[in-house]
């Protein structure tokens, strides 16, 4: 009896896991056609700040499994070393980096990375880490 459980949890787990993988690229694929679908419907209606605010979202979601997912290579790669600070909790990168700059402990990468950032949303980091509670709001 035992046994024949073991085995059932161990297939159960296979199949979930099954699952999960299976999940990862039909769930982008979809969420794919139906974003373009939108953003084709936004454009044929002229809503740009639809469309731009739909992308600014997006980016947003897919930071935060990014930080989820990659948390000891970011933060390897843009805390200092010996830092308090690491990658992995559910914020946005970009919500990290910006309590990163602001404690001083961005590394070289880290720093060129929040520039690359702020050259295309002026203040972006440090709003995220606002937003998120990382920085007190002054």
């Amino acid at each position: 009896m035992v046994s024949k459980r073991r085995t059932m949890n161990a297939l159960r787990l296979i199949a979930l896991l099954s699952l999960a993988l299976i999940s990862y690229p039909v769930g982008i694929a979809y969420g794919f056609v139906v974003r373009a679908f939108r953003w084709g419907i936004y454009v044929l209606m002229f809503d740009l700040p639809k469309i731009k605010q739909d992308v600014y979202g997006l980016g947003v979601k897919m930071s935060s499994v990014l930080n989820a997912v990659a948390a000891t290579w970011l933060t390897a790669w843009l805390i200092v070393p010996k830092s308090k600070l690491s990658f992995g909790e559910y914020y946005p990168a970009s919500a990290v980096i910006g309590k990163a700059h602001s404690v001083g402990q961005l590394s070289k990468v880290g720093q060129w990375v929040r520039y690359q950032l702020e050259t295309l949303d002026p203040g972006h980091c440090e709003r995220a880490a606002r937003r998120h509670g990382l920085i007190e709001t002054t």
